[in-house]
């Protein structure tokens, strides 16, 4: 009981102990303009990179030589007459070089296929299953060589690169 007299007392004293000012006297009170802080924007320095150059070379390693049309009037093939030199290969060979700029040394995926085709916006529909040669590329140039059959139209190769970071670089030949 004695707590709630003390607690009584307490809040009629603090009730009737307000301040006030005279009577003529008048306060006037001007906003002050709010004055918003912007962050400060920090624009980093634009980025310079020169672009990747990868290079392709596809160069056969001995190209047959146009020469004239042989006109012949054999009529069976015990008349055929062959010119000397000649050679009757079903093969062809190429060197490939793929040389990368020194600054791209990211890992990539080599993909060289016969069956392809090119889109008419630059795009390509590539067979797989048709690639003679599969591999890494771990270095600044790879050099193969590479044998295809005379009915093989032409070659695709595709630079896959292995982070995904890069769409891959395709280059075709037709021969």
């Amino acid at each position: 009981m004695n707590k709630l007299y003390i607690s009584v007392l307490l809040s009629a004293l603090l009730t009737a102990c307000g301040g006030g000012g005279s009577a003529g006297e008048t306060v006037s009170v001007t906003p002050q303009p709010v004055v918003e802080e912007q962050p400060e924007i920090i624009v980093p320095d634009p980025i310079v990179t020169q672009p990747v150059v990868t290079e392709f070379i596809l160069a056969e390693t001995s190209p047959l030589e146009a020469g004239d049309v042989l006109e012949s009037s054999a009529q069976t093939s015990g008349d055929i007459l062959v010119p000397d030199g000649f050679s009757l290969n079903s093969e062809r060979s190429f060197n490939l070089t793929i040389i990368r700029s020194d600054d791209d040394d990211q890992a990539a995926y080599l993909s060289l296929c016969s069956d392809y085709q090119e889109n008419s916006d630059g795009s390509y529909n590539i067979n797989y299953n048709s690639c003679l040669l599969r591999t890494s590329l771990n270095e600044a140039v790879f050099e193969t060589v590479i044998t295809v059959t005379n009915d093989t139209e032409g070659l695709v190769a595709a630079l896959w690169f292995l982070d995904g970071s890069r769409n891959p670089i395709i280059k075709d030949w037709r021969f």
